[in-house]
């Protein structure tokens, strides 16, 4: 538990990768997000929002519960029970394709059957997966918004050229459809995004001892 909750933090703290995910933070965390002793933030996590389909509420607990996971990883907050928190920490589920073909090897993208026939002569299939998350911190109190952010990775299985999948007990559990896939890979960057930042847009006023 100890080396998850170290590999976690030190994810945060500035080893996070985002060459092939042009919609994250590629901006370095810095101290912000170094090993942290001190007053915490009193948050609630809602229930994951599906606004997408193809998605049951198993998958969307899990995902959660990942996130939560993420959150209590950094020390920085207390998840607590809506009535309880200073924080409303929501979560929408915009996209979320586990496979989509994405068109073949050399070729430029998908399109008709025609086009799948060809490809299926000339190179093969290039498959994506796609996530995308809509964040946003509310003050309990006054419904104000802190900070929002819409949150996207995309990873393409191209012939030839490695994924390397995340290791992550979270993918032991209610995501082990996607363990070792390019939709594994998604959810892990946005998931470690989405911790990212809410520490990074939690005001400091709102750490208590």
């Amino acid at each position: 538990m100890l080396l998850s909750c170290a590999g976690i933090l030190l994810f945060l703290s500035g080893c996070f990768s985002t060459k092939p995910h042009s919609m994250l933070d590629k901006t370095s965390a810095g101290e912000l997000l170094s090993l942290y002793q001190g007053p915490q933030a009193k948050i609630a996590v809602n229930d994951f929002e599906l606004k997408t389909s193809g998605l049951n509420a198993q998958v969307s607990l899990a995902l959660k519960e990942y996130f939560i996971n993420i959150l209590n990883g950094t020390k920085r907050f207390l998840i607590v029970a809506p009535q309880d928190a200073d924080l409303i920490i929501s979560v929408g589920i915009v996209e979320f394709i586990p496979e989509n073909s994405g068109g073949k090897s050399g070729l430029g993208g998908g399109g008709s059957s025609a086009s799948s026939f060809m490809g299926g002569l000339l190179g093969e299939v290039l498959n994506k997966a796609n996530m995308q998350l809509s964040l946003r911190i509310i003050d309990r109190a006054t419904a104000e918004v802190i900070g929002s952010r819409d949150i996207q990775s995309q990873v393409v299985e191209n012939p030839g050229k490695k994924i390397k999948f995340p290791q992550d007990k979270a993918f032991r559990a209610g995501l082990s459809d996607y363990a070792g896939t390019p939709m594994g890979k998604v959810i892990y960057d946005c998931i470690i995004e989405a911790g990212r930042f809410v520490v990074q847009n939690v005001p400091l006023n709102y750490y208590k001892g």
